[in-house]
C-alpha cells in the first residue's frame, strides 16, 4: 500500500526540517511519540545508516518500532525505514522551497508481512490516512508558528529562533 501527499507550509525550508531532523520538534506534531533510542554511535550531520527505535503511544500501551535513516540530505530530503513484526514501510519527505514558503512531498510504501497483515492494512487504511492528515496538519501548524515567531523577533531586532541543528 503507497500513501502520497502534498502539503504547502508558510514556513522556510529549513525550519520545516528542523521539525522533522530533531528528536524533541518531532514530538511537537507526531501523535503518541515518545522518545527515540539510536542503537549505535549517531552522527546527526551524516545520520545514512544509523538504527534506532520509536516508541509511540498507542491508545493505552507503547509500541516499538524499529528504523534506519536511509536518505538524509539537510534541508530537503530525510528518509527512514521502519517495521514492526506486521509491516515494513518505508516514509519519504521530501522539502522544495518555494514562493511564501515550503512544499512538502510525504510518500510511505507499506509492505505488510503476512496476509493477515495485509487485509488489516486494507480494511483499515483509512484509520492510516486519517492520522497521516492529522500529523500534517499538525506540522503545518507548529512549523508556520516558529516561522511567525521568527519573523516576529526579526522585526524586533532580536533576530530569528535558530532551529535545532540549523546553520548558523
Amino acid at each position: 500500500m503507497a500513501i502520497t501527499y502534498e502539503q504547502h507550509i508558510d514556513a522556510p525550508v529549513e525550519t520545516v526540517f528542523a521539525f522533522l531532523d530533531s528528536d524533541e520538534k518531532l514530538k511537537t506534531w507526531m501523535d503518541g511519540l515518545e522518545e527515540t533510542i539510536y542503537l549505535a554511535d549517531y552522527d546527526r550531520a551524516n545520520p545514512v545508516g544509523a538504527r534506532f527505535t520509536q516508541r509511540i503511544r498507542e491508545g493505552g500501551r507503547i509500541t516499538e518500532y524499529d528504523g534506519e535513516v536511509i536518505a538524509y540530505s539537510r534541508p530537503h530530503r530525510l528518509a527512514v525505514k521502519l517495521w514492526s513484526r506486521d509491516f515494513t514501510t518505508k516514509v519519504d519527505y521530501l522539502l522544495h522551497s518555494e514562493e511564501g514558503g515550503t512544499r512538502l512531498d510525504y510518500s510511505a510504501d507499506f509492505e505488510h508481512t503476512s496476509a493477515l497483515a495485509r487485509l488489516m492494512g486494507t480494511l483499515f487504511s483509512w484509520l492510516t490516512r486519517g492520522i497521516l492528515n492529522r500529523q500534517m496538519a499538525a506540522l503545518k501548524r507548529v512549523a508556520e508558528a516558529e516561522a511567525e515567531a521568527d519573523a516576529a523577533n526579526e522585526s524586533m531586532g532580536a533576530g530569528p529562533i535558530r532551529a535545532a541543528g540549523a546553520p548558523r
